[in-house]
């Protein structure tokens, strides 16, 4: 089965932040301990991945995915019962085009705490989706 993100939780990432039930994400620091955001800026990108802007240097964030880019991000909303667990590879981009792409798609409340844009933009490839009704892996 290849992985496409299924059109209702599509909906759910992205709104998550207008529900009240913002993303986590979760990495591995250098010093191997857990490294834990909650990500307003979270949004799918294409079929198959999710995007973050990472706001201020030095990041934690950032410094964990250039260590280990293996990473899982965790939607939660227990009131609607749904819930979901993505795993993937983080990787910063540089391409412009994507970097506009993510910026134009976050949440206004994100965008208006980096009007300067001086944020990185990530993408997470996803390896796999788990959750409420939804088992999907990377061929």
């Amino acid at each position: 089965m290849s992985l496409v993100i299924p059109d209702d939780v599509r909906d759910r990432v992205n709104g998550a932040l207008d529900e009240g039930f913002p993303l986590s994400f979760v990495a591995v620091g250098a010093d191997s301990e857990p490294v834990v955001s909650f990500r307003g800026s979270a949004q799918t990108f294409g079929d198959d991945a999710l995007a973050i802007w990472v706001r201020g240097e030095p990041s934690s964030t950032l410094n964990a995915i250039a260590e280990n880019p293996s990473v899982a991000m965790l939607y939660t909303n227990m009131p609607s019962r749904k819930f979901y667990i993505f795993r993937g590879q983080a990787a910063v981009t540089t391409d412009s085009t994507e970097r506009d792409q993510i910026w134009e798609g976050q949440h206004a409340l994100e965008k208006a705490r980096d009007m300067e844009r001086t944020g990185t933009a990530v993408v997470i490839r996803l390896d796999s989706v788990q959750g409420s009704g939804i088992n999907l892996t990377r061929e």
